[in-house]
């Protein structure tokens, strides 16, 4: 039976949901194949990259059918994920691990950090499909959907539910096998469940609350493969932060570089491996922000609380010298920070262009020449292509950024 000119918006896709794992679901509803589904309904042969990089004509056709936005199915991809998750689908991009994995710290200051160059790399993409689910999502076999962060060596408990994601195999829908079949869902600590969240947030709105501000989600999935590079250093490149890196794998309960004896990209390490990295980077998180650790990097300051204000009587206090505040040196650092968020934020990178282009905007070879500065920067130039003099960014939504680079 074909379906109808327009399926109706069930089953509508649940958020963060696979593409694949939908058209499973759509397919399921109408007692077809999703292979059916594409080539006799859609008009598209059998698609093996639906994760991963979907062609824009059957995103529109889907579009059209379901009534879906097409920013919506697009998210549904890892297409959908740059460039904040990736910085690009491409394995072959110069210096990538350099540039999304070297430019932060927060366990190691940045000059015992060893800058690695390798070939063939994609951020989180690992090197066999992982397939891994939550139990009690998938306990109704009639609403079974799969997440696409799933896919992915990105969490290691479900965000809805708090339990450990297991390895599993099959369609959902159709037929699930567990690899632990007798065993009932195991639920995560404290300090993965709140790392878990932090992720979860990221993906679905856009940003993260750490305990010292917000920050955009591009910087958190950079700050997070920060984490599992640094715990993955050997001792011998740690300087004087060496007894740091050793006290989180102890409180962690795994052995010191979950048992590596030689460096290798987190990955293209073993599943039980970056399950073990991920535990160890929950563990230094919960460690710096209970202040049990003192770490050296740039970024660390982010996962420290708050300091807490000094209780006073309201009376003056007598022979305390005032502490001197250094504005210029507040400024700076602000405006570093701003830098670091406009590589990944078009929003940011487009507000700081314009309060940068101020008293210049009628002078079309100075903002080309501010625009050369910006890119040397690493703000890529898309996100200023679409910059006119004087409008008002500041003011644009996050959704209307998106909109523009898709």
């Amino acid at each position: 039976m074909k379906p109808a000119s327009r399926w109706p918006l069930h089953p509508a896709p649940k958020e963060g949901e696979a593409l694949s794992s939908w058209l499973n679901r759509v397919a399921a509803c109408y007692k077809m194949d999703v292979h059916d589904l594409l080539e006799h309904d859609l008009g598209h042969g059998l698609v093996d990259d639906l994760d991963t990089a979907p062609p824009l004509s059957l995103l529109m056709a889907l579009s059209q059918r379901s009534g879906i936005e097409l920013d919506r199915l697009r998210c549904m991809s890892f297409a959908g994920w740059v460039p904040w998750l990736l910085d690009s689908l491409n394995d072959s991009v110069p210096a990538a691990l350099e540039t999304y994995v070297f430019q932060f710290s927060v366990l190691l200051p940045k000059r015992d950090r060893k800058t690695r160059s390798i070939t063939s790399w994609r951020v989180w993409q690992p090197c066999l499909p992982l397939q891994r689910a939550c139990p009690l999502c998938l306990n109704d076999p009639a609403n079974q959907a799969v997440l696409l962060a799933w896919k992915l060596p990105l969490m290691l408990s479900c965000p809805l539910h708090g339990c450990w994601l297991e390895s599993c195999w099959g369609v959902p829908g159709q037929y699930i096998g567990w690899e632990n079949a007798d065993a009932a869902p195991r639920m995560v600590g404290n300090a993965m469940a709140l790392m878990d969240q932090r992720t979860w947030l990221a993906l679905t709105k856009g940003y993260v609350e750490l305990p010292r501000r917000r920050i955009h989600a591009g910087i958190w999935f950079r700050l997070l493969r920060t984490f599992l590079d640094e715990l993955n250093t050997p001792l011998s490149q740690c300087g004087g932060c060496s007894d740091s890196i050793r006290y989180v794998w102890e409180r962690s309960g795994h052995s010191l570089r979950a048992g590596q004896s030689l460096w290798h990209p987190y990955e293209i390490l073993d599943q039980a491996i970056q399950l073990q990295m991920l535990e160890a980077a929950a563990t230094a998180m919960e460690l710096i922000e209970s202040r049990v650790l003192n770490p050296r990097g740039e970024q660390a300051a982010l996962f420290l609380p708050e300091q807490q204000a000094e209780f006073t009587n309201g009376l003056p206090v007598v022979g305390r010298k005032k502490e001197l505040v250094n504005y210029w040196q507040a400024a700076v650092k602000a405006i570093n920070e701003a830098v670091a968020e406009a590589r990944y934020n078009a929003e940011t990178a487009r507000s700081l262009f314009a309060l940068a282009s101020y008293g210049r905007r009628h002078d079309p070879e100075s903002l080309e020449s501010l625009r050369v500065t910006f890119v040397k920067d690493g703000v890529p130039p898309e996100f200023l292509s679409h910059y006119v003099p004087g409008s008002p960014f500041t003011c644009r939504r996050q959704n209307d950024v998106l909109s523009d680079e898709f």
